[in-house]
């Protein structure tokens, strides 16, 4: 799935239309181009999530922005070795299994509620 999101994303099976825009909505605040150059993106977003979703989608996008151009400024190397060795010995997770989790989460329910409520 990686690989898919460093390709041509919007091309890819790997994704519902839903996904891809909030892909594409993720890539336009991060490059703040959502005045004038990327028109479209909110407008599919919409078809796809409710207001309450839209702010929820930006605001973890804004959040992981900022994240990274405060430790990028402050030099703060937060994959260092150490740290990086303690997932080695984390659990595995299979990836279908945390697509078909992710897809049955609340956002992808009209109800805002989950799949198995």
């Amino acid at each position: 799935m990686i690989e898919a999101l460093e390709g041509d994303f919007q091309a890819s099976d790997q994704f519902t239309a839903a996904e891809k825009a909030a892909i594409k909505w993720a890539e336009v605040v991060t490059e703040m181009t959502y005045r004038g150059q990327n028109p479209e993106a909110m407008p599919e977003l919409k078809k796809h999530y409710n207001s309450a979703q839209i702010v929820e989608i930006t605001m973890i996008s804004g959040f992981f922005n900022f994240w990274n151009r405060y430790t990028d400024s402050l030099q703060i190397d937060i994959e260092d070795a150490p740290v990086m060795n303690k997932f080695a010995k984390s659990a595995t997770i299979d990836p279908a299994d945390y697509v078909a989790y992710m897809r049955d989460c609340w956002w992808n329910h009209e109800d805002g509620k989950d799949g198995k409520s």
